[in-house]
């Protein structure tokens, strides 16, 4: 699961919006939500499609109001692997020494 994972120093409940930014269409999703016991909020990714999103959190605490705004990247798992993780393993395979099987 993948998610974006921001934590607060009190609990915080309020509105959640998330808009795509790389859309032609301004397609958003508008949700309630609410920290857990740690303060922690989750929010996952899985569902929203590749591109560039923006999170806008809106809440009150002790009687102000607060946003936070954060843009963020969603990517497509296609299932290879990335290019860094591949070179490691070529790396790991070479440095070992060849064995003849005709001596």
């Amino acid at each position: 699961m993948k998610a974006l994972q921001l934590t607060f120093d009190h609990p915080v409940k309020g509105n959640l919006r998330l808009r795509a930014l790389s859309a032609q269409e301004g397609r958003s999703k508008l949700q309630n939500f609410e920290t857990d016991a740690a303060h922690v909020l989750k929010i996952e990714t899985d569902e929203l499609e590749s591109g560039s999103w923006e999170l806008v959190l809106e809440w009150e605490h002790e009687g102000r109001s607060f946003q936070h705004t954060q843009a963020f990247g969603v990517e497509e798992d296609n299932g290879l692997f990335k290019t860094s993780l591949y070179a490691e393993a070529s790396l790991f395979h070479s440095r070992h020494p060849l064995h003849c099987m005709n001596h």
